[in-house]
Order: C-alpha cells, then structure tokens, then sequence
C-alpha cells in the first residue's frame, strides 16, 4: 500500500490510546505513530525503509479492525 492508501484505511477509524503490536512492542500514542510512520513512507524511497513501515502500519490496521469487531 501507498501512503496515501494507509491515510485512506484510516481515515475516519477511531484510534485507540494505545497498542501492543507484540510482546515488549507497545505503541502509547497511536496517532503520533501514525503520523510519523506515514512521512517516513511518503519521503524515503528506499525498500529497506518503506518495507518495515509497511509492516508496522499493516499490523496497526490489523489490530484496530479486529477491535472494532
């Protein structure tokens, strides 16, 4: 996914304070992140970087959608 295409799947979805993608890996302030996942993505051009925030943002997503189930 694009940059753009994250801001779009989270757009409008209710964040929550906080979240633990794994053991020890606890993120305390989702939008912060967020926010700074997304400009990491929008001005690197590099595999080596966009590939691990790809992940991390994939993850959030994945969490925030099963909680809202």
């Amino acid at each position: 996914m694009t940059a753009e295409e994250f801001e779009a799947a989270f757009h409008g979805i209710e964040l929550p304070s906080e979240i633990e993608l794994g053991p020890g890996a606890v993120i305390k302030d989702v939008s912060l992140f967020l926010q700074k996942e997304l400009t990491i993505l929008k001005t690197s051009n590099h595999p080596r970087v966009q590939e691990p925030v790809v992940y991390r943002l994939n993850q959030v997503l994945e969490i925030i959608k099963a909680k809202a189930l």
